[in-house]
């Protein structure tokens, strides 16, 4: 790779050799520097004050016109392409500081967010996506391809520090941001981070394994089916089959007695040795009511009849796995005020929850808190908790919602790491059932060898499916690069085959060697049906590739 500079030291032109494809043509770079009483305010410099030139480097000067505001970038040779070596110093605490360069001539950006996505060339003017590491952004890197190869932007952090992206479109051609969050409590007034560009020749895979080497190494990775917490049943497994509960204010999706009746006419048509049963709002009243509380709703039939159902899977054939929430507890919780203490909070102190807008103000109204899974109190409620429900009904599997949560908390133990850590203290108390999650990223990554994948929310709206855009789709380089390491199921809103959205989820989630889930949100809807075939086809063929 070559960068060449012009005399104002913009970029004149990025090169990927050996073939001289210029990727990049008078490239502007400018850095945004958000503090933190002043982040939709912030400072923009462009200016440069001064250049450094060495055989191997180049460094650049930024500051604003009263030098309050500065910042170096440095440029360095490395093995593969480019190291950026940023230095940021303002007057006040910094929160967030975005590096941006625009001008790439990129036939599509390929980015591990969701499922996986493809934003085409054809992204208008003026639009912009932003992706949070490692929530939404699942790993610290990006492609540019072209025709040839491509350039990998991306990161070597070991640390649990956030960071962010933006993909926009100005003019007829691509802009990148890569940006750093400074770790809370914010105090300092100084920030460094750094990054490679790289160039690759050939298919994206090829850019990707230079990312998913490092990340295997310095993660720790093993393939999914030599993790220690990989049942062997879960082997044969290639269906889920999800009758939804109890629900809030109405009659229930489904009773026990009920989904008893599915079983017996779900085996008529696949085999319940290859289908896991995953109960979504089997208890209280409904999907995180009354959480951490998780005992059989009395709405579907309360314990008994809990208990009947889970035996008779058990002697069908099926596997059954609950659904519960990793750091929910909700107001009304009878421990809430004594675990209060124990919320997760974001650089601001502001304790985080998860809310509903109910009354349609654009204002969530207050669900549930989200607790930091750091706290060894909060590890010994949900041992305590879920070892309950484990021992009693001899479950499988459990599903912990919302492990891709990652927040940058001002007080506490760090909750990134805590949430790495009290997966795996879960899975050290009860090594013989599966732990599945949300959605991957790779500081999660070691601990679930099975997760909940966003295929959908690829090409809609996240958790949605509205304003599809034809310039945004559904890529596999997410399940590319995690799927050595964990197992993908379709995620918990999947819709029913009656949908209209049905049919492109289906298809998103083949495209991305997804097991196929059947959710059922009422007693009347068919199971049977033409589409529910087609996916066991599908299932089918999963086992055998």
């Amino acid at each position: 790779m070559r960068i060449d500079f012009a005399e104002d030291f913009s970029i004149d032109g990025l090169f990927i050799l050996k073939e001289s494809t210029k990727v990049c043509a008078a490239g502007e770079q400018s850095l945004i520097i958000r503090t933190h009483n002043a982040v939709s305010d912030p400072a923009v410099l462009q200016s440069i004050q001064s250049v450094e030139k060495t055989k191997d480097s180049i460094q650049l000067y930024f500051a604003d016109d009263r030098n309050e505001y500065s910042y170096t970038v440095e440029f360095i040779k490395s093995t593969n392409g480019v190291l950026v070596k940023i230095k940021v110093d303002a007057p006040r605490p910094i929160w967030l500081v975005e590096w941006k360069l625009n001008g790439f001539d990129f036939d599509e950006v390929l980015v591990p967010a969701l499922g996986g996505q493809s934003i085409s060339k054809d992204m208008p003017q003026g639009s912009s996506l932003s992706y949070k590491y490692p929530f939404w952004w699942n790993s610290q890197f990006v492609i540019g391809k072209t025709t040839n190869g491509g350039l990998i932007f991306r990161s070597e952090d070991k640390s649990n520090e956030l960071k962010l992206l933006r993909v926009s479109k100005t003019k007829k051609n691509f802009e990148i941001t890569f940006g750093q969050e400074a770790a809370a409590p914010l105090n300092s007034n100084h920030l460094e981070y750094e990054f490679f560009i790289e160039a690759f020749e050939g298919d994206w895979k090829r850019g990707v394994n230079i990312h998913k080497k490092w990340m295997k190494e310095n993660f720790n990775l093993v393939d999914y089916k030599k993790h220690p917490h990989y049942p062997e049943w879960m082997e044969n497994i290639n269906f889920i089959l999800e009758p939804w509960g109890a629900r809030k204010g109405t009659k229930a999706h489904h009773t026990f007695d009920q989904i008893v009746d599915r079983l017996h006419d779900w085996k008529k048509l696949h085999d319940p040795n290859q289908t896991l049963l995953y109960l979504p709002g089997y208890a209280q009243n409904g999907v995180d009511s009354n959480a951490p509380n998780y005992d059989p709703s009395e709405q579907c039939g309360g314990p008994e009849k809990f208990k009947v159902l889970v035996d008779t899977a058990h002697r069908l054939g099926y596997k059954v796995m609950i659904h519960t929430n990793i750091l929910a507890m909700t107001f009304v919780h009878p421990l809430y005020e004594e675990y209060k203490k124990f919320t997760t909070t974001d650089p601001w102190g502001r304790e985080l929850t998860w809310g509903l807008d109910i009354d349609g103000d654009w204002l969530p109204e207050p669900f549930f808190a989200y607790m930091n899974p750091g706290y060894n109190e909060w590890g010994d409620l949900m041992t305590k908790v879920l070892g309950d429900l484990i021992n009693k009904y001899k479950l499988d599997a459990v599903f912990v919602d919302q492990t891709l949560l990652a927040f940058n908390n001002n007080r506490g133990p760090n909750f990134i790491q805590g949430m790495h850590d009290h997966i795996k203290r879960l899975q050290e108390e009860f090594p013989r059932v599966l732990f599945a999650g949300e959605g991957i990223n790779e500081r999660v990554l070691p601990r679930l060898p099975v997760v909940q994948i966003h295929g959908i929310d690829s090409i809609a709206e996240v958790h949605g499916m509205d304003d599809r855009v034809q310039w945004r789709n559904v890529h596999p380089i997410s399940s590319y690069l995690f799927g050595d390491y964990t197992k993908f199921m379709a995620h918990l809103l999947t819709k029913h085959t009656s949908d209209p959205m049905f049919k492109l989820q289906e298809e998103s989630y083949a495209k991305l060697n997804v097991i196929p889930s059947l959710s059922l949100y009422s007693y009347e809807q068919e199971m049977d049906t033409p589409e529910t075939r087609k996916m066991i086809e599908r299932a089918k063929r999963l086992n055998k590739e």
